[in-house]
């Protein structure tokens, strides 16, 4: 009755060569680790490099020339275009794009009704 269960009593110290095998894996164990927070915490400030880099903007100064007598009535902004939508001296109704970087006229389009087929 004086018996310890087993869970409770002491264990037998390991041979050398089980102690060495032991102590390789603890080693292991610790470089694997350390190796993994390093690749996580190199995630971690690659992402907020990237957020950083995002929010950075450049003012831009350009000019837009739109054509004579040209009436602008709604206007639109891309990542990488400007649209401007209105009517022309003529009363047609044109859509003009514009690179927003440097303001120039990239397309015009005017619209109106397609020519009938027969």
């Amino acid at each position: 009755m004086n018996q310890l269960p087993p869970e409770l009593a002491e264990e037998a110290p390991l041979d050398p060569a089980a102690e060495r095998v032991r102590r390789k894996m603890v080693r292991l164990l610790a470089v694997s680790i350390g190796i993994m927070f390093v690749g996580i915490f190199a995630v971690l400030a690659a992402i907020v490099w990237q957020m950083g880099e995002a929010t950075r903007t450049t003012l831009v100064d350009a000019r837009i020339a739109l054509p004579e007598a040209f009436a602008v009535a709604e206007t639109d902004l891309s990542a990488d275009a400007i649209m401007v939508r209105g009517t022309g001296a003529d009363g047609a109704m044109m859509l003009l794009v514009f690179d927003r970087a440097t303001g120039e006229m990239t397309a015009r389009y005017t619209l109106g009704a397609a020519p009938s087929e027969r």
